[in-house]
């Protein structure tokens, strides 16, 4: 295998600002380092980035399903993660019969991370088990945790549990898991209040579809509730699943079959998406995704958004960060590698790269985030804005982007003039050279 070796004429740095410089990598070191003012060297297009994509919301890489954690070798999944260049946080469906073997897992990854093993895995997060309609996601990952039990997820904050994903209308009249609800369950602001206090991040995602008004004004009360609580100083206290799906909508959102693309255009006219703005957001794609939409762009909480195209359209996308900008959205791809999630068999219809559950449902995504990169570059963004919805608005959501300049050893991504990424592990120039 070649040694890497560049010269790069700008750097881009974890703020999101493009410099000319005078960057040259050989041998496996720095012959030189040179930072100069802002702007970038457009006759080659080539840049280097101190810092490395995010798979932020990802459920499984190589044979890694990481719901089935019985089986889950995080040593392997970090040498994977390592090996393809990125950062990682699992995103774990968790049984009820499984809680006690989640909070073994979690007290051992803190170990771990202590000890300075699985840096390429910044931390762990869940979807659900507090979900209000389940859609593709594994019934059996969707259950009311009493107060007790929401106190011992609450404890794995300060083992490295990021989020977790919560409706905040699952206990409502016609939620799924109304019927599970007693009075050994606490209330969604008992709930919010605890997580937040233990530097976990509510995930919004999951709503009911038959009263959006309702749920609208439960996801301000939330916001409300961690905004007040708030330990983070460093990034927002709440963050969404993916925004668009299993949530009420106004308008089509994706086209994923060959019959329902021939009527794209039409239907994406039809929207008014041009005309889109945070005055009539509500009116135009609905209530719930609207209100989050309006928060994100007040800087109060930070959305998480497919970018693969299948998920959500493109063009929607892109009218979305156009709303919002860049500083707080996270571009997820939902990605599992294996055909199984959380014991359900999984499956491609040959129309798109989605995975599907047997009931039809969209269950998670394929595509690397890097694919991404490529997908978000192709709808006109620039490499800053590739970068923060990628790398660094995920990486302060993860309090992990302070956390970059100080280490002796940091990761490096060298982008060519192709737009191909090149990854390296490697001493820290700015305390290397002087």
């Amino acid at each position: 295998m070649s040694k890497i070796k560049f010269n790069s004429p700008s750097l881009l740095e974890v703020d999101a600002t493009m410099h000319l410089a005078k960057i040259q990598f050989e041998n496996d070191k720095w012959k030189r380092y040179e930072i100069l003012g802002e702007g970038q060297y457009n006759k080659s297009g080539s840049y280097l980035v101190p810092s490395l994509p995010v798979e932020f919301h990802c459920h499984g890489i190589g044979d890694y399903d990481f719901s089935n954690i019985e089986e889950l070798d995080l040593d392997r999944v970090n040498i994977l993660a390592e090996e393809e260049g990125i950062y990682c946080v699992p995103s774990i469906f968790l049984p009820h019969h499984q809680l006690d073997l989640f909070i073994l897992m979690m007290n051992n990854f803190a170990l771990k991370k202590s000890n300075g093993k699985l840096s390429n895995i910044l931390g762990i997060s869940l979807e659900g088990p507090l979900l209000a309609s389940f859609a593709g996601t594994p019934a059996k990952g969707n259950w009311a945790p009493t107060k007790e039990e929401w106190s011992m997820i609450a404890s794995c904050g300060s083992l490295g549990l990021i989020y977790t994903v919560l409706s905040p209308d699952a206990m409502t009249k016609d939620s799924y898991l109304k019927e599970q609800i007693t009075d050994d369950h606490p209330s969604i602001e008992w709930i919010v209040k605890t997580l937040v206090e233990n530097g976990i991040k509510p995930a919004l995602g999951h709503f009911q579809k038959n009263d959006p008004i309702h749920t609208s004004e439960l996801i301000k009360q939330v916001i409300k509730i961690a905004k007040d609580t708030n330990r983070f100083t460093d990034s927002t206290p709440v963050i969404t699943d993916h925004l668009f799906n299993d949530m009420p909508l106004n308008f089509k959102h994706t086209w994923r079959t060959s019959e329902e693309r021939k009527f794209r255009l039409q239907e994406l006219y039809e929207s008014e998406i041009q005309g889109w703005s945070l005055d009539n957001i509500c009116e135009k794609v609905g209530q719930v995704p609207g209100t989050l939409i309006k928060a994100a762009a007040a800087g109060d909480i930070t959305i998480c958004m497919n970018f693969d195209s299948e998920h959500v359209d493109l063009e929607i996308v892109r009218k979305v960060v156009e709303l919002i900008g860049t500083s707080n959205i996270i571009a997820m791809t939902d990605r599992i590698d294996t055909d199984v999630m959380c014991g359900q068999e999984l499956k491609k219809n040959g129309e798109n790269n989605l995975w599907y559950q047997g009931k039809g449902y969209v269950a998670a995504g394929s595509y690397t985030i890097d694919r991404l990169m490529h997908n978000i570059r192709s709808i006109g963004f620039n490499e800053s804005d590739i970068w923060n919805l990628t790398s660094f608005t995920p990486l302060r959501e993860a309090h992990h982007l302070h956390q970059l300049k100080s280490r002796e050893i940091v990761p490096f991504s060298f982008v060519d003039e192709t737009k191909t990424r090149t990854h390296l592990m490697t001493a820290n120039p700015e305390l290397t050279l002087v």
